[in-house]
């Protein structure tokens, strides 16, 4: 993580992330994880995901577009 900054009475910090897109067998994308700390922990919280999403029940058939992804990792 950065040293804080500020602009305006606003406090910033920057940090670095890792952000994990997937695709299923049918080409669909999804983000999976958008927050990570380290490569390791992106790879290990989508391997997660996608093993979540398997499993969900009544989930909407594969070949069905998902515009926008579902997300796991949402620290806010």
């Amino acid at each position: 993580m950065q040293p804080a900054d500020s602009y305006k009475g606003w406090i910033m910090q920057s940090q670095k992330v890792f952000y994990v897109e997937v695709w299923d067998s049918r080409g669909n994308r999804h983000v999976a994880v958008q927050n990570a700390k380290t490569e390791e922990e992106a790879l290990e919280l989508a391997k997660k995901w996608i093993d979540k999403y398997e499993s969900k029940p009544g989930r909407m058939p594969i070949d069905v577009p998902y515009p926008f992804g579902d997300t796991i990792d949402m620290p806010f």
